[in-house]
């Protein structure tokens, strides 16, 4: 029996069996939710979010390379950042040029997290690796391109430990890209990687290398340990170093 197929099991069973267990999730209201949707066009995403130290947002990145900012109903979505290799009439996706065409080039924004308390926005760009834009937005510096030499091929999460501003992010593939990121799937790649950066001295260090398709990341509130999510196998794991 698969393992994902022993999970379900035991997850219906506990559902089944212990009638207490499904009372106490808690359900979503979906009268409270609300569809923002992105400007007219070909872009896609909204890969991840982000809410800056004043509640506003939230920020997203899209498929052209840029980060939106969603400011209220009557203004929508504004560009808040962009990589620095972006224009729009190179960026721009059209029929005839998908946005797989030109996101080497442009990038594509997949994590995102501020340090709240510098204002820093931190953009974990699948391709141009983990860069960052001040206060105010604007183009993004490029910070990290790649650890111990091994050249940064697929940057995918981020998250900041508000304390000391240190950066922890996923690469997510030593050999594929964001486009190829079903090879990372169909293959069972195990070349992804945890990485950290240190604003106050540029140190990166890789903290643990091996990892399958290592996506989406939290630093627990008490900031002793990482959550990581690992996409192929559908699992969770916790990173304490």
């Amino acid at each position: 029996m698969a393992s994902g197929t022993r999970d379900l099991l035991v997850v219906l069973l506990l559902v089944l069996l212990v009638p207490s267990a499904a009372a106490d999730i808690p359900s979503i209201d979906a009268t409270l939710t609300r569809h923002l949707p992105l400007p007219r066009g070909l872009l896609r995403g909204r890969e991840s979010f982000a809410f800056d130290a004043k509640g506003q947002g939230p920020y997203s990145g899209v498929s052209d390379g840029r980060v939106l900012k969603w400011n209220g109903d009557r203004v929508g979505w504004t560009t808040y950042a962009y990589g620095p290799e972006y224009s729009s009439d190179a960026c721009t996706a059209t029929i005839l040029r998908p946005e797989t065409v030109t996101e080497s080039h442009c990038g594509r924004p997949l994590g995102l997290r501020f340090h709240l308390k510098s204002g820093y926005l931190y953009i974990a760009d699948a391709y141009k690796g983990l860069t960052r834009v001040g206060p105010g937005g604007g183009k993004a510096t490029v910070l990290v391109t790649e650890v111990d030499g091994a050249p940064l091929r697929f940057t995918n999460g981020v998250d900041v430990d508000q304390l000391t501003g240190e950066a922890y992010f996923t690469d997510s593939s030593m050999t594929y890209q964001r486009s190829q990121h079903e090879m990372v799937t169909r293959t069972g790649d195990s070349t992804g990687r945890l990485v950290r950066y240190d604003p106050r001295t540029g140190k990166v260090v890789w903290l643990k290398a091996g990892i399958t398709y290592p996506n989406g990341l939290a630093l627990s509130a008490d900031r002793t340990h990482l959550v990581i999510s690992s996409t192929g196998p559908c699992k969770l794991f916790f990173f304490c170093g």
